[in-house]
């Protein structure tokens, strides 16, 4: 997917941390690809599809359109168990999924908006066996251009990783009521936005 803004291409949100920020454990994983003989690339496009398929196929279940076959069981599943939380005690609505934000420096598309009782949440979902503070940085890029762009102002980020062995999964939950949890994720933006401008620069 191409960003653009008023006409220019503007990076990735994911383009501009995976740049910034140096992993000795990328470097320490593809070492351990290689001594099982397991080509780094192709790791990566089949990590990537399967992603695909697995956002694809939550898609669809929010839409209630037929989930196709290709989606994982394991996400599916995760994901209804989650779901069937959400909305066994709240009014839930879904606002938005799948959809492409973009401003001057950057753009991204976010998973899912959701209102729960009234109130916007973002949500993201991961199908990493690990949760990083990363993650945190691109949800903080999101919610800025939520804001600014949208004039939506959500009042907690949410995400949601699903296993990708059985029906299960993990919730983080930023509640931005929470002066604490609301300083994190602003913590979060002006280190976002340090990352861009040596990105830039």
């Amino acid at each position: 997917d191409r960003y653009t803004y008023n006409g220019k291409n503007v990076p990735r949100v994911t383009e501009i941390i995976s740049k910034m920020i140096h992993e000795d454990a990328i470097t320490q994983w593809a070492n351990s690809l290689g001594f099982k003989h397991k080509s780094y690339t192709k790791t990566l496009n089949e990590a990537a599809v399967y992603g695909t398929h697995a956002h694809y196929g939550i898609e669809c279940y929010l839409k209630k359109l037929p989930v196709p076959e290709e989606t994982p069981g394991a996400i599916i599943g995760g994901f209804c168990k989650w779901w069937d939380v959400v909305t066994k005690n709240n009014t839930v609505k879904v606002l938005g999924q799948e959809h492409k934000l973009t401003c001057e420096w950057f753009g991204g598309t976010y998973d899912a908006l959701i209102e729960i009782n009234g109130e916007p949440y973002l949500v993201d979902f991961k199908t990493s066996n690990h949760v990083t503070y990363k993650y945190y940085l691109q949800l903080a890029a999101y919610r800025y251009m939520l804001r600014e762009k949208e004039k939506i102002d959500p009042v907690g980020l949410i995400i949601l990783q699903l296993s990708k062995q059985m029906p299960s999964y993990n919730e983080y939950v930023l509640n931005l009521k929470d002066p604490k949890q609301l300083e994190y994720i602003q913590i979060c933006e002006r280190t976002f936005f340090a990352l861009m401008y040596g990105y830039y620069h």
